[in-house]
């Protein structure tokens, strides 16, 4: 139990410190596109690239964390993160920025499969909200921890960053601290190849897709984290829009971050009092009218009030999906559901970035909530209807 503890630990650990470099790393790379003249396309096309291969590859990580453990992808993504972002540092041009953003987003799948894969391999049924909200609640704080810290140190030259190549290498040094935990400890109870070798059960993607729900619950993720992901990206361009500094657009990220991680705290009481699928429910149907209210900012205080809802409701949804995938599977498929989960969320930041950098030049920033609106909106009338 004790050596439980500490791989909890650990895990928890090493998300929060990942979570913190990529989220550093996020918003710079906007404002580093920014500085050599990029547009709202150029920084819909940047998250598209975050995205594109870890589509590609998502169902071949599922297929070898069976084979070579958790641990092992917790490190290879963290060593990944960690190298893109110093490279980062010394990126002057769009090109170099895409391809380095892309290597990003493809190490930030791996420690996410390497972690996600752990807590559900080792959480019981009865457990899944509770310690999903856990994880999440550790990535949330190393979310906001990153934002803030990241627009502190890069300061504020107008609209624009004073220094990006400061807040990438802090970003790789928060990367090493959390891979040096990961690098220490090789001891591992339990593993999804131990799961994985013993059922001696061939898993195919077709018969975790199978499983009622699994499709719903897929589409929901991808929503939400879709909608995260875009605010992220693209709330530094409204920032320009509006004249606020990007010491305050950190602080309004963080915002977020630190109100998803609230809801996450106590997600375990929330979901055995109200039943996960009515807290699922009424947190995107709350989300929605919140990100129409978002497309009437118009200074810092009201859009920071906003993106607090925003940051709570859509906060709940993400662990809640994680343990709606893991509680449809069987125990040797966990590992292929968390991956198909999060290869539909890569799928969701990859396509509709683009979209969203398209609307953007046609109709600004503010008319993409809007639309992020609707999205969460049928997002609702899902899980009310297929939720288990």
């Amino acid at each position: 139990m004790r050596s439980l503890h500490r791989w909890l630990i650990i895990t928890l650990f090493n998300s929060a410190a990942l979570q913190a470099s990529i989220y550093v790393v996020r918003p710079m790379i906007t404002y580093r596109a920014l500085e050599l003249n990029g547009t709202g396309k150029t920084v819909g096309i940047l998250g598209a690239l975050y995205a594109i291969l870890p589509v590609l590859v998502a169902v071949f990580f599922g297929k070898i964390v069976g084979r070579i453990g958790e641990r092992a992808f917790l490190i290879i993504g963290s060593t990944g993160v960690l190298s893109s972002s110093f490279l980062l540092s010394k990126s002057n041009s769009l090109l170099t920025l895409g391809l380095l953003t892309a290597i990003a987003g493809v190490s930030h799948l791996a420690v996410m499969v390497g972690g996600q894969t752990m807590m559900a391999n080792r959480s019981t049924h009865e457990t899944y909200d509770r310690d999903f909200g856990y994880y999440t609640f550790s990535a949330s704080f190393g979310q906001m921890f990153g934002t803030l810290l990241g627009g502190l140190v890069a300061g504020s030259n107008g609209v624009l960053p004073r220094s990006t190549s400061h807040a990438f290498i802090l970003a790789t040094l928060i990367s090493l601290i959390g891979l040096v935990p990961i690098l220490l400890t090789r001891s591992l109870d339990v593993s999804i190849k131990d799961v994985v070798k013993e059922s001696g059960v061939k898993v195919r993607v077709v018969d975790v897709m199978k499983h009622r729900g699994m499709k719903e619950a897929m589409f929901t993720s991808l929503v939400i984290s879709t909608t995260i992901d875009i605010l992220t990206i693209f709330i530094p361009l409204l920032g320009t829009e509006l004249r606020i500094t990007p010491v305050v657009v950190g602080v309004i990220l963080g915002v977020r971050s630190a109100a998803s991680m609230l809801s996450r705290l106590f997600l375990g009481q929330l979901s055995q009092r109200f039943s996960s699928r009515s807290t699922l429910v009424i947190s995107t149907t709350v989300a929605t009218f919140a990100l129409v209210a978002m497309y009437f900012a118009k200074d810092a205080l009201f859009l920071g009030l906003v993106i607090f809802i925003v940051g709570f409701t859509l906060g709940i949804g993400q662990p809640l999906t994680m343990a709606w995938v893991s509680k449809i599977s069987a125990p040797q498929e966990r590992a292929m559901a968390i991956t198909l989960r999060l290869t539909g969320n890569r799928v969701g930041q990859f396509g509709l970035p683009i979209a969203a950098g398209l609307v953007v030049s046609a109709l600004g920033v503010g008319s993409l909530f809007l639309g992020l609106a609707a999205l969460v909106g049928v997002t609702a009338g899902v899980c009310r209807k297929n939720y288990r």
